[in-house]
């Protein structure tokens, strides 16, 4: 079972789909699978910018050129973001596109065979006698009715309804019971599985410096988080329906950080007519801006005791700040009012909020999720965390730490975007030159549950690490290589997760994985480190299916997967 709406929940169902066949389910909290792709609308992955250089030598390690190689990168996610290219010739990604294009052209005819539950969250689970393994995860699946126009609600105003078993207005509800459960990958975009299964996590920055997993810190100050939009230029003025929130107290401290109005047009640009940078007619723009609809007045994550109670009194709700949320809805409105008002001349008149059910996947133009920096983080096996020290040194040491255990790569900076009301450590502040570094088995593990996989923003990392770790292409090929690992777990009558750090069994995991995402990196024409072992192939496994149960009437629909990855991925591309 593979819980969550994440980038990484999404590689997870891919890859692990390709080789267990039916016995793989996806809930999906929304109808957009994807996440930041596609519900959360910043369909503009980042990749790596930045230069090191050593201060007494003068070498430089162009990071930002190594993470671009081809040679480098997760194969099915550069075949996905080249499908429909840099549409918007937007400058801070390689590739821009519309976000419901991406959904419909991209990653629909990947997932059209895999048993996803749209519109699911998880309300419960339950382990064995042991405490160690996940038996059962109880969710509930809403429906919406054909009478109520359920996509003009904020989320601020629908969540709870999410997550309550009862019918209401806006939706008819299923319980749901996945029993039978051989692993589970965690890739909510919060870290609810943490939570719910009382699993160790860190939240924020509960540590007092890098690695710390005592817990003592600030798990209510994090990193701010945003509601995403999409903005069109119109050819002629036109009147748009007036501000349906109020503006934000104290106006919202908008800013456009000293850039002109059109260089933030062009920023996350995902449609354009014209072959230049200048800003055209019929433009179509991401709006995701740092002084803009970035929110940081209030934590996203509720405190650790209160989501807890959550949890304890069976009143789970994703332990995720309503108000917060709220709050954020009306600074995404607020910033889109301000920064049409400061449009040059004749334009603001014409810049138009996108409130397409169609193009936003909302009517009131808001994203369906608010884009995340960070979740709940796993505490690993043996107290593992992915640290600074691991992917971080010097130019000349030319990639980071090479863990035995690695099965993906990354490659970004510390980018922390901080919120107002925090005092950060002093180590939050330090300087981190971050060279390509490596992702390893330990970091997609937890110390308490031994059928658990951690992917994506929820993997075993510290605060800093997350940061630079957050982005597209690493939460994709960390989903790609657990569900991978997941599969051969299964498939090779493996019950827990700790035993997968075998020497016997780890090659055999690394080998399936490298045919998928890279593993190690390929500088100046080297391979860091040299790994050209051949690729096995995965065995036919009797092992029973995941059981599904639903409490009611609704039907439960189980579809055929695709049989052979690679025969389905270049038949697409």
């Amino acid at each position: 079972v593979i819980v969550g709406g994440s980038t990484a929940a999404l590689g997870a169902a891919i890859s692990a789909s390709t080789k267990l066949d039916q016995r793989v389910c996806l809930l999906e909290p929304t109808d957009w699978a994807g996440g930041q792709l596609t519900s959360e609308l910043l369909s503009a992955p980042d990749f790596a910018y930045h230069k090191i250089t050593d201060k007494d030598t003068n070498f430089t390690l162009d990071v930002g050129t190594i993470n671009r190689q081809a040679n480098n990168q997760n194969l099915l996610f550069r075949q996905m973001i080249t499908t429909l290219g840099n549409t918007g010739r937007c400058w801070v990604s390689l590739y821009c596109s519309i976000p419901d294009q991406f959904l419909s052209r991209v990653i629909q005819p990947l997932i059209g065979n895999i048993r996803i539950y749209y519109n699911t969250v998880i309300k419960q689970i339950i382990k064995d006698e042991s405490g160690r393994r996940i038996i059962q995860i109880d969710a509930i699946q809403r429906t919406p009715r054909a009478s109520s126009d359920e996509y003009c609600r904020f989320l601020s105003e629908e969540l709870p309804d999410w997550y309550s078993p009862d019918e209401s207005p806006w939706f008819s509800k299923t319980s749901l019971s996945f029993r039978n459960i051989s692993f589970v990958v965690e890739g909510t975009s919060w870290g609810e599985v943490l939570v719910l299964a009382n699993a160790s996590y860190l939240q924020g920055l509960m540590e007092q410096f890098d690695g710390d997993i005592s817990g003592v810190g600030n798990a209510t100050c994090g990193q701010s988080f945003t509601f995403d939009f999409l903005e069109q230029l119109h050819e002629t003025s036109v009147d748009e329906p007036s501000n349906p929130l109020p503006e934000p107290t104290g106006g919202g401290n908008y800013s456009l950080l000293g850039y002109e109005w059109e260089r933030i047009w062009t920023y996350r640009r995902v449609n354009t007519s014209t072959t230049s940078a200048f800003v055209a007619v019929n433009d179509l723009t991401i709006q995701n801006w740092d002084r803009g609809n970035d929110y940081g007045r209030d934590y996203f994550y509720l405190p650790v005791a209160d989501a807890h109670q959550q949890r304890d009194t069976n009143q789970w709700q994703g332990g995720v700040n309503i108000n917060a949320i709220r709050e954020a809805e009306r600074q995404a409105y607020g910033y889109h009012y301000w920064y049409r008002a400061k449009a040059p001349t004749n334009w603001a008149n014409r810049t138009v909020l996108v409130r397409s059910v169609s193009t936003a996947g909302t009517c009131h133009g808001l994203a369906k999720m608010p884009y995340l920096r960070e979740s709940r983080r796993s505490i690993g096996i043996n107290n593992f965390l992915l640290n600074i020290s691991m992917i971080s040194g010097n130019a000349r040491d030319i990639h980071g730490y090479i863990p035995h255990d690695r099965l993906c790569l990354g490659a970004y900076n510390v980018d922390i975007h901080s919120m107002s009301q925090c005092k950060y450590p002093a180590y939050i502040y330090q300087y981190y030159p971050v060279l390509p570094y490596y992702v390893p088995l330990r970091a997609m593990t937890n110390r308490d549950i031994d059928n658990l996989f951690v992917i994506g923003k929820t993997m075993a990392q510290t605060f800093l690490v997350n940061s630079a770790t957050r982005l597209h292409p690493v939460e994709f090929s960390s989903g790609q290589a657990a569900g991978i690992a997941s599969a051969y777990a299964i498939q090779s009558n493996i019950e827990n997760v700790g035993d997968l750090m075998q020497d016997e069994h780890l090659r055999q995991i690394q080998a399936l994985v490298k045919s998928i995402t890279p593993i190690s990196w390929t500088i100046n024409g080297t391979q860091y480190p040299d790994d050209s072992a051949s690729s096995p192939s995965f065995s036919t496994s009797t092992t029973p299916s995941t059981t599904t149960t639903s409490h009611s009437s609704s039907p439960i629909f189980s579809l055929s997967l695709p049989i052979f990855f690679l025969a389905m991925f270049f038949s697409i591309f």
